[in-house]
């Protein structure tokens, strides 16, 4: 699989991940799906896990279902999730595919001592087990 993302989508996911630092950040990904996956936009939403924001996540909620709800209105698909990995590798980590939904793409950035780093993309198929990395167009 192949994903397209917006120089602007990837900007905000990098600002997002650097101000949240060093707790990780998430967010919801907005565009088409297909092959390639095409992300317009990344909208940040709150983690709400409190007890451990420095290496999980947990998508508020709330927030999740405000993002989803505007997309519909304005013709969007969520096709994925994004989160940061604070002084970690931008690889998916088993707790990252066990959480993971089939058929999405989840971006993951390394944010190292505060910097954004290396940004990843990975797949789950359905009916699959494990993510697969997807390949990154050149814009």
């Amino acid at each position: 699989m192949k994903l397209s993302l917006a120089r602007t989508a990837e900007a905000a996911i990098r600002q997002h991940g650097k101000s949240g630092y060093p707790h990780e950040v998430c967010g919801v990904l907005l565009g088409r799906s297909g092959d390639p996956v095409t992300v317009l936009e990344a909208v940040a939403c709150g983690n709400a896990n409190t007890e451990r924001a420095q290496d999980r996540y947990l998508l508020d909620p709330q927030d999740q279902l405000r993002v989803e709800k505007d997309a519909r209105a304005r013709g969007l698909e969520v096709v994925g999730y994004y989160h940061s990995h604070p002084d970690h590798s931008s690889g998916a980590s088993e707790t990252d595919r066990a959480q993971s939904w089939e058929g999405l793409a989840y971006l993951i950035l390394a944010v190292e001592k505060g910097r954004d780093a290396k940004i990843q993309a990975w797949w789950r198929e359905v009916g699959a087990n494990a993510f697969a990395e997807m390949t990154l167009l050149p814009r």
